[in-house]
């Protein structure tokens, strides 16, 4: 399928999904029901809760627009390398000819006689290309797991649409002219807003996750190319072939941690991070280049060392604020959410289920038990946290097979730690029109629920009211009575 067709068919999708309540439940005046069609529309609805609890529609839009920017950057990385490979035509023809560095490193016997100007050049820019190269063929790989990803969201997208579409025919056939309550109606409309929020929560939890797991494999590949630098200066250095291996190991790490820092900003691309920002990763970018001419010397070895441990430790401390970001925020807004969204939904399943068997009752004169269907069923929030988020699109290393964090330092007093983002920041500028809405709701529900009960005080009294009238007015036609029967016989006297 080619990427005009996806972008077609995500966009249908995305714009069926949102319409999925459009549409107007409606009881009919003819109710046309029986147990069995009753029985598949609350297993589709139990079904629909279970999909919608991992929506795929939000990671399949955020993925989507991933694939659209890592075709653009692949697109750059190659003009990039064929910029690299004129540049690198103007060397001699021997060097033109050793087009890897460690093939230069070996012949040129690099550490036994000292590199000449240009030779020196020659493997700076022999070892952009190479990293060149990695980078696009890294994002060669994201681009063919990201597709991957994207089509089987497309199925459970498609899965989530068709389940949309029998539950509206299941309706249609249940209800139909006008609501069965004005209850009903309201309740459907609070449940839509809450969901949108969820979803909003949700996409904002996916987008948190997948940095925070690029981020650890990061960490994890900084700390293997700071212990393999510090390594370096203790291996002999007429031994050239294990000294390229190690310095190549530590640009390999360098370049790979690098480019998963820019994935997990890729995925946050409205949040400023407060350790290794852009202009950082540059620098760490540009330390990556020149692995193999600052091996030369101590001071040079030093200053790199320094460069890799500084973007070591704060990595780790973005990765904290990840963490502290998404377990008080994003965690407890999330599990606030499910639970109103679940009462919700037992709420409007026990207003339908009255109205089912109050028609129930007038068409057949019997009584349908359906207290069993009012259930709702427990969630896992953690699962639910981390649904659909995966490490395919992170940047990996030969010998990587697994994303534990190695070595992490010392972690930072709450008070070191920088601040924690706005509301908006995290989930976005809908965020606070959403929240908005839930206080109106909650203000409205109250006010609705105050006015009920001055409702029933007034009835209340006003029974008691008219009980009181009753009662005086049978106390005076009783004595009246009792009046009239004294007269009586006294005339008979």
């Amino acid at each position: 399928m080619n990427n005009n067709m996806k972008n077609k068919l995500n966009n249908e999708n995305m714009d069926n999904i949102k319409k999925k309540k459009s549409n107007i439940r409606r009881f009919s005046k003819d109710l046309r029901i029986d147990r069995n069609t009753l029985d598949e529309f609350l297993k589709i609805e139990r079904e629909i809760a279970q999909v919608e609890s991992n929506n795929p529609m939000q990671p399949l839009e955020l993925k989507t627009d991933q694939l659209v920017r890592l075709n653009q950057e692949i697109d750059q990385l190659e003009e990039h390398i064929r910029d690299l490979e004129k540049e690198s035509s103007k060397f001699g023809e021997k060097m033109v000819d050793a087009v890897e560095t460690r093939q230069f490193f070996i012949e040129n016997g690099i550490q036994e006689d000292p590199l000449t100007p240009e030779q020196e050049k020659y493997l700076d820019t022999a070892n952009k290309k190479e990293i060149a190269a990695q980078e696009l063929e890294a994002h060669k790989k994201q681009r063919d797991q990201v597709s991957k990803e994207i089509a089987e969201l497309e199925t459970k997208a498609n899965h989530l649409h068709e389940l949309y579409k029998r539950h509206d025919n299941l309706l249609d056939r249940m209800f139909g002219d006008q609501y069965g309550s004005e209850l009903e109606n309201q309740l459907e409309a609070e449940l839509d807003d809450l969901e949108a929020h969820r979803g909003r929560i949700m996409e904002a939890n996916f987008k948190w996750r997948q940095a925070q797991m690029m981020l650890e494999y990061a960490c994890k590949q900084l700390a293997i190319a700071v212990q393999k630098w510090q390594d370096l200066p203790a291996l002999p250095t007429i031994d050239l072939e294990i000294r390229y291996s190690v310095a190549a190991e530590t640009r390999n790490n360098l370049v790979a941690a690098s480019q998963n820092i820019q994935g997990a900003q890729r995925y946050l691309d409205n949040v400023n991070f407060p350790y290794c920002a852009p202009s950082e990763v540059d620098t760490l970018n540009k330390a990556a280049e020149y692995v193999f001419t600052d091996m030369q010397s101590p001071d040079r070895h030093d200053h790199a060392q320094s460069c890799y441990s500084t973007t070591y430790k704060r990595a780790n401390a973005l990765l904290q604020w990840f963490d502290t970001v998404i377990n008080t925020t994003i965690m407890k807004d999330l599990h606030d959410i499910n639970q109103k969204v679940m009462a919700k939904t037992l709420e409007l399943r026990r207003e339908r289920v009255r109205l089912i068997q109050e028609k129930a009752q007038q068409m057949w004169g019997t009584n349908i038990d359906l207290d069993t269907t009012l259930g709702t069923t427990s969630v896992d929030l953690d699962q639910l946290s981390r649904g659909l988020v995966t490490d395919g699109q992170a940047v990996k290393v030969d010998g990587d097979v697994e994303s534990q964090r190695a070595g992490t330092p010392p972690p930072l007093s709450e008070d070191e730690l920088a601040p924690m983002p706005s509301n908006t920041v995290i989930f976005g500028n809908m965020y606070d029109h959403y929240q908005q809405q839930l206080d109106n709701l909650a203000r409205q529900h109250r006010e609705e629920m105050e006015q009920f009960m001055r409702e029933q005080e007034s009835n209340t009294r006003r029974i008691n009211d008219n009980l009181q009238d009753k009662l005086v007015a049978r106390r005076h036609r009783r004595a009246r009575m009792r009046v009239e029967e004294a007269q009586k016989k006294a005339l008979s006297g």
